[in-house]
């Protein structure tokens, strides 16, 4: 007994004919890829548009023809059609609603005598019989089957019937099954998704539930309605690790008297609100602006051509990166069916050529943005010339060209990987782009303060061979020890000693900029590299590492330290306010961390007035980075930052410190500027502070210190830097080997 299924139509479409593909395996049948060899040929039909009805027709005549002992089978949008069904009855020998599938086998048993009883238990909804995935690296999850909605056109509340949800933790669990076994891509599906409901788990939350769960995994859902997109589930995008930054929203119809004929609850006017939302949630939180797909019909019963140029309007404004637009066709047994379908088709070709005309124009626009950019792309296949294809985050698609260097691999090795592509032509619907070369590899640990960085890098490099670079801008100094933490006892494990680098290398009296820094971190990346080690680059200083990890162009403008000094004698306000107004821009791109920093803004002013125009930029990254965070409860971390404090104090000497410093010419000025311990030991020592508000007010300023630094990691990661946040060494173990395989 063999089997083959024709799906046509939408993702859900797909999903259940691996479903139908799991059971017919389990009750006796084996896949034939050729259905016109098949003894059992499932047609999986779609009715919402006519060419979709249209298909199935012709496949069924074909098969009578070309496969006369084939048993055919109608299931998906047309089988409880009664107009299908009396069409084809001669040719089709069962009908079945997709959500009747658990009683298939007694259906089929009068043609397939030797028809075994399905296995699988514990089944109260066709969406729990287990799947056969066509592939190994992307999954269609199920979350819902129907739909409440009944917009006048559509046939899919008939055919499919009522919503239904699954189980939150069903869902969960199959996608912990999922990312276990390694898939690298998760589509939550269903005929409204953000409806979801069950018990007290709606949409955002199942949402957020997904996102939080440990791994490597991009997440997509489809399909949304605009009545159901809500100010938690646009929180969920902004804050979401996973969730990728592509959102497809189905309008139909620019114009409101159009929307309120389609039965659609809402106007036009709030999905314009509900798309910039969504933007402002997603733009750039990958290095590039969310996209923004959706769905159009066009010649809708009564549409005039007023009503068809608010969607032109919509078109222009929006600027959508991909429209699915339809030639409206009347739909058996719907609403909309039963009104003057009064507009010509050919005018409505008319209306849809012109839309596409103007969808090629800002789709190219919007493309532009990637060309000559790094893109992370997702390898799905091979086209039909023979090309590797695959998807960004923002589901552009992208052809792959492999360059000279690249001869040796396999593609096929390439599919269902993540790999880095330099985008080199762009198109209104494609990207082209070559691989890029493997880069060195390198560790990058970070957290805040008491977090524990330096201990496990510690313990890391000694099990792999590697050597430490300091991402910490206050242990560059020599002679500022205790007050940084400088333990550099702490460099040695098991009685060897572990190399490390950019500690003590600048003298405190002088400026030490953040262009020297990032240009010693490299000279030691490579010189750690050149004797075959693992660099490990370690830190809370978030300038520091950005300026390292992402290669940004930093200004050549020197540093002057009399003037340096000039500037950080004005308040907070007047150095914000001459940064504002020598470059606006510039200003409103300053996070809020950098506009409390007197350091930071005395930098900027310093280059803005010789570089008006100058604007940090990223360059591609000279290195393939895994960055492992740490980020301990917060209890805990005050916990340790209190003792630290005292016995730095009472036990290790760090008011001595700050004296020393001071006899050797480090002026009062200069030590408040380096902040924390340096700033309230000197005000301790100019008696502008007595010991008890010293240890209160230390205290409380390096518990703050600690919570700008997970806000400025966490800040970092919406921009698109992926952070593993680590639970414990063994994690930071498993993470590492797999980066270094």
């Amino acid at each position: 007994m063999t089997y083959n299924l024709i799906i046509i139509g939408c993702q859900m479409n797909r999903a259940d004919s691996e479903r139908l593909s799991f059971y017919l395996e389990n009750i006796g049948f084996k896949y034939k890829d050729n259905f016109l060899k098949a003894d059992l040929v499932i047609l999986v039909t779609c009715g919402v548009k006519q060419a979709a009805e249209d298909r199935a027709y012709g496949l069924i005549n074909r098969i009578k023809k070309d496969n006369k002992k084939a048993i055919i089978v109608v299931t998906g949008c047309l089988s409880d059609r009664p107009d299908v069904r009396a069409r084809v009855k001669k040719d089709v020998k069962l009908f079945f609603n997709i959500s009747d599938l658990i009683n298939l086998n007694k259906y089929l048993k009068p043609y397939f005598p030797r028809i075994k009883k399905f296995s699988q238990q514990k089944i109260e909804n066709y969406l729990d019989i287990n799947t056969k995935k066509t592939s190994n690296f992307s999954a269609l999850v199920p979350i819902g089957n129907g739909c409440n909605n009944f917009c006048s056109y559509c046939v899919v509340p008939y055919a499919r019937g009522r919503e239904i949800y699954r189980p939150a933790e069903d869902i969960l669990k199959d996608i912990k099954t999922l990312i276990r076994d390694g898939y690298k891509e998760i589509n939550l599906i269903a005929q409204n998704v953000n409806s979801y409901k069950s018990e007290k788990v709606d949409f955002p939350k199942l949402l957020k539930m997904i996102d939080d769960l440990e791994g490597d995994f991009w997440l997509r859902f489809s399909s949304s309605h605009p009545k159901d997109v809500s100010s938690s589930l646009i929180k969920v995008l902004k804050n979401g690790r996973h969730i990728c930054e592509h959102f497809h929203l189905a309008v139909q119809s620019g114009d409101n008297d159009i929307l309120k004929l389609m039965n659609r609850k809402y106007k036009v006017e709030k999905y314009k609100k509900i798309v910039s939302g969504i933007r402002r949630a997603l733009d750039y939180k990958n290095g590039f602006s969310a996209s923004i797909t959706t769905d159009i019909i066009v010649g809708f019963p009564g549409e005039t051509k007023k009503n068809f140029l608010n969607t032109v309007k919509l078109f222009k404004e929006i600027k959508f990166d991909l429209a699915y637009i339809s030639k409206y066709s009347p739909r058996h047994g719907t609403l909309s069916a039963t009104m003057d379908d009064n507009v010509s088709l050919n005018e409505k070709k008319i209306r849809e050529a012109a839309l596409n005309k103007m969808l090629r124009k800002t789709a190219l626009e919007n493309n532009k943005q990637y060309l000559d950019q790094e893109v992370e792309v997702l390898v799905e296949g091979f086209t039909r010339k023979g090309q590797l294809f695959g998807r960004t985050r923002t589901a552009k698609i992208v052809r792959i060209s492999l360059e000279r260097n690249f001869k040796k691999i396999k593609k096929e090795e390439l599919i269902g990987k993540f790999v880095k592509i330099k985008i080199s032509k762009v198109f209104e619907f494609e990207l082209h782009g070559e691989l890029i070369k493997e880069k060195s590899k390198v560790i990058a640990i970070l957290g805040p303060t008491a977090s524990g960085k330096t201990s496990l890098a510690v313990e890391l490099a000694h099990k792999l061979k590697g050597e430490i670079i300091s991402a910490d801008s206050r242990q560059v100094y020599r002679g500022m020890d205790i007050g940084t933490g400088k333990d550099l006892s702490e460099y040695r494990h098991k009685g060897v000693n572990i190399p490390y680098h950019l500690i003590d290398v600048a003298n405190p009296k002088t400026i030490f900029s953040l262009a020297k820094y990032q240009k010693l971190a490299f000279k030691a990346i490579d010189e750690v590299l050149k004797r075959g080690n693992l660099p490990i680059l370690v830190g809370g200083s978030g300038l520091y590492l950005e300026a390292v990890i992402d290669n940004y162009n930093l200004s050549s403008v020197k540093t002057s330290f009399s003037k340096r000094e000039e500037y950080e004698n004005l308040s907070l306000k007047e150095l914000q306010s001459k940064i504002k107004k020598i470059n606006n821009k510039f200003f409103n791109n300053i996070n809020n961390s950098d506009l409390q920093n007197k350091r930071r803004l005395a930098r900027y002013l310093e280059v803005l007035l010789q570089e008006k125009d100058f604007a940090p930029k990223k360059n591609d990254s000279k290195y393939n980075f895994l960055v492992l965070g740490l980020n301990p409860e917060r209890e805990i971390v005050k916990e340790k930052i209190y003792n630290r404090l005292i016995k730095r104090i009472e036990e290790e000497g760090m008011i001595e410190e700050v004296e020393r410093l001071k006899k050797e010419g480090v002026s009062f000025r200069r030590l408040e500027s380096f902040g924390l311990e340096y700033k309230f030991v000197a005000y301790f020592l100019q008696k502008k502070i007595n010991y008890q508000q010293l240890i209160n007010n230390l205290f409380t300023a390096i518990c703050q210190f600690s919570k700008r630094q997970m806000s400025w990691f966490r800040r970092w990661e919406k921009q698109g830097r992926k952070i593993v946040w680590l639970k414990n060494k063994e994690e930071a173990n498993k993470e590492i080997i797999s980066f270094i395989k």
